[in-house]
């Protein structure tokens, strides 16, 4: 299947090229960025073609893999809408909610697939948590903690006319997504607090936790780039979840190689667990093929954004705001 790449702003792209030019069941075909020195840099280096036009890019593949600043994803998926080609979308979807239902009711009227990027569904521990669950180990849950720390990207990502906002348009989605995937279920309230403690040069927030409610369950979110330069991975994705006769406790980078390098006079942990970008880049490659699988869909990507919107109207308004 040829697939093409939008832009190659995101930090994820380097590993979507990784993954397809590995896997036989995609030819990639090239790669457009509207900044044309950084679409070129990056193809030269991962030897694939530039593409000055995105017309003759998306006239020339069967699907698209956009990875744009958060801002110009709307832009991208309604010209790739245009040429009638199936998207996957790096997350967050969008930066508001308005813009994420006119990018959904588009694709539904041209007939287009809309899929949201959250490997993180795919990770062995989330199926173990889902069986677990279904078994009822821990009984009835009475609350969950969660944590997607990182350290602060780089580039656009802390410019607010780009990315749309800090580390809550950053990490919020994620956890939303997993959650509601693993519980079947929606987030009916948000309370947020941000602040700007780590990094006060930026103009976004850089930590921020969530007080969530999901069908009377409380939920807490630790959604901050909290972690130091010299930390030795780029973050986690962590969560308790307690019930009434037991804890399960999961940690989805915790699989790593301890690296002490003189050369570069750090520590590095270096995963070893399974490629969750290769898995659900399969699963795009399956679902195009009619076979179905649990990737995420645009409309999973709306409900996210939903929750982030909200986080930002809680700061706001200073108090607690419910979803619809």
């Amino acid at each position: 299947m040829k697939i093409g790449f939008i832009s190659a702003a995101h930090v994820h792209t380097s590993a979507y090229v990784r993954v397809v030019k590995a896997d036989s069941n995609f030819e990639p075909i090239g790669l457009y960025d509207e900044d044309v020195k950084r679409g070129k840099g990056f193809s030269a280096e991962h030897d694939i073609e530039f593409f000055n036009d995105v017309d003759e890019l998306l006239s020339n593949v069967d699907c698209v893999v956009i990875t744009s600043e958060n801002v110009n994803h709307k832009k991208d998926v309604l010209k790739a809408a245009e040429h009638g080609i199936p998207i996957l979308c790096e997350k967050p979807l969008s930066t508001n909610v308005e813009d994420a239902e006119v990018m959904l009711s588009t694709c539904k009227g041209e007939k287009v697939p809309l899929y949201s990027a959250f490997p993180v569904r795919f990770h062995p521990a989330i199926a173990d948590l889902i069986q677990r669950l279904n078994r009822k180990e821990i009984g009835k849950i009475r609350m969950i903690v969660t944590t997607n720390r990182g350290q602060i990207p780089p580039g656009w990502f802390i410019d607010p006319l780009l990315s749309g906002g800090g580390s809550i348009m950053d990490h919020v989605v994620h956890v939303v997504d997993l959650l509601r995937y693993v519980l079947k279920s929606e987030f009916g309230e948000v309370l947020a607090f941000k602040g700007k403690n780590i990094h006060p040069d930026i103009e976004v927030e850089d930590n921020a936790l969530l007080d969530l409610k999901m069908k009377g369950i409380p939920v807490t979110l630790d959604c901050s780039w909290s972690r130091p330069k010299s930390w030795p991975i780029w973050g986690d994705l962590t969560m308790r979840i307690v019930g009434e006769e037991g804890v399960i406790d999961v940690d989805l980078f915790s699989q790593n190689i301890i690296d002490y390098s003189n050369k570069t006079e750090r520590i590095h942990m270096i995963d070893w667990g399974e490629d969750l970008d290769r898995l659900m880049l399969r699963a795009f490659y399956q679902e195009l093929i009619g076979k179905k699988t649990i990737l995420a869909t645009g409309e999973d990507g709306l409900k996210a954004i939903e929750v982030v919107e909200a986080a930002y109207e809680s700061i706001k308004r200073n108090e607690r705001v419910l979803l619809r």
